[in-house]
């Protein structure tokens, strides 16, 4: 294989992990927001906003690692796009992420739900 193509999935690679941090470290910060505005008495609004928020940038979280899981197997098919080592890796983080954005999605529909009352 060319050195160009190599670059090009190597890229293509590098921004799919760096597209999966973005959400995940929002919906990390957002998670962290909550628990704060419950012991510092956020009003209701407030945490019901930063919850619908939460479940969108949950939505957006899982469907870019579903997009980089669906890129990671394209890439077992093709020889030498990159190391396996690194496509393992990447698949298991894949996984991981895509756990992790439905259990904040779950949480933030749960607390919703909660919040509002029954």
């Amino acid at each position: 294989m060319t050195g160009k193509k190599q670059n090009n999935f190597l890229l293509l690679f590098n921004l799919t992990k760096s597209l999966v941090t973005l959400p995940g470290v929002v919906c990390i910060f957002l998670v962290l927001f909550f628990i704060m505005g419950n012991f510092q008495g956020f009003q209701d609004y407030t945490q019901h906003i930063i919850l619908n928020v939460l479940g969108v940038c949950s939505i957006m979280f899982g469907l870019i690692s579903f997009m980089g899981l669906v890129e990671i197997i394209i890439m077992f098919f093709i020889k030498d796009s990159i190391p396996l080592k690194s496509k393992i890796i990447f698949l298991i983080l894949m996984i991981f992420c895509l756990l992790i954005s439905f259990s904040f999605l779950s949480m933030s529909l749960i607390l919703g739900v909660l919040t509002e009352g029954l």
